[in-house]
């Protein structure tokens, strides 16, 4: 890693969370070269940040070393990504509060490949899941990655039915690498760390909050160029991913279901408020030609 991204990834171990300040310091601090020798009060200044903060930042880079820091990285093979590389997805540049810095396992490449996240409810009904069989393929013939957030039910089946059919898929977590959520996904976390990639902006010692969840949800919709809800009940994290993507002027797809089901109410008012309604696998070709064409150029939808 450069001096520079050593410096980074040394001051994100603290303000992973505190975008704002984060942001400001850059400003203030371009190179980070500063920020070592900024007192408790300059800091509190430069990051309009609270002193518990500052003193926890300031501890941190006192007691550790950026270089060893890094290495550690480099020993789990993990790759850290930052707005200045050029694997960081141009889509995800472009959302409101982007990640300051990706830390990445497995397969780089696809990050520059045409992505499609696909989520859902956690507890799928067996409709779900054969809808889930259903239209992975009609991504993976064209060439589209499988984007979505390693959770039970709609995700998990996301990421397997993209491997299953010789696919690509991308693992977007809520926590660092070091804890595998849900410990079940732990066989799943590993296969596609080793064939495919995961990716998260916490670092690696970093256990998952509820919080956390909703905030992920803004890279899984924020790296695709479309978003996919298979089931989603009415106050679902699916449905602030699909919100999440609106906002973000990317194609919102839902899937309808039974007006008795549970699972299918969030999914039928997302389609009642405008997002395309899958019909078939050819929704997709229908409204996205040349993005769904096998033959396209993977950088105009990047």
């Amino acid at each position: 890693m450069s001096t520079f991204l050593n410096r980074l990834t040394h001051v994100h171990a603290v303000l992973y969370e505190h975008h704002k300040a984060f942001a400001r310091l850059l400003v203030y601090d371009p190179d980070l070269t500063s920020v070592y020798r900024y007192t408790t009060l300059e800091l509190m200044h430069v990051m309009n940040a609270k002193e518990s903060v500052v003193e926890r930042l300031k501890a941190w880079l006192k007691k550790t070393d950026a270089e060893a820091y890094a290495n550690r990285f480099i020993e789990a093979d993990i790759y850290c990504i930052s707005q200045e590389d050029p694997l960081y997805p141009p889509l995800l540049k472009q959302i409101y509060n982007p990640p300051t810095l990706l830390y990445a396992k497995g397969n780089k490449s696809l990050l520059a490949t045409k992505k499609a996240s696909v989520v859902g409810t956690r507890t799928p009904t067996v409709y779900g899941l054969e809808t889930s069989k259903l239209l992975i393929p009609a991504l993976i013939e064209a060439n589209v990655t499988v984007v979505s957030g390693l959770a039970r039910g709609i995700d998990r089946s996301a990421h397997e039915q993209a491997i299953a059919h010789q696919g690509n898929t991308i693992a977007v977590t809520a926590s660092g690498f070091q804890t595998i959520y849900p410990p079940e996904h732990k066989a799943l976390f590993h296969s596609i760390a080793t064939n495919h990639l995961v990716l998260t902006e916490y670092p690696p010692f970093i256990k998952p909050k509820k919080w956390h969840f909703p905030i992920r949800n803004r890279i899984i919709s924020g790296m695709s160029y479309a978003t996919i809800i298979i089931e989603a009940k009415r106050k679902s994290g699916s449905l602030i991913t699909a919100d999440l993507a609106l906002d973000q002027g990317r194609y919102v797809f839902a899937v309808p279901g039974q007006i008795v089901s549970e699972q299918s109410a969030g999914v039928n008012g997302l389609i009642q408020q405008g997002a395309y309604c899958i019909c078939n696998q050819e929704t997709f070709a229908e409204t996205m030609p040349e993005f769904m064409s096998k033959n396209s150029e993977p950088s105009r939808f990047t």
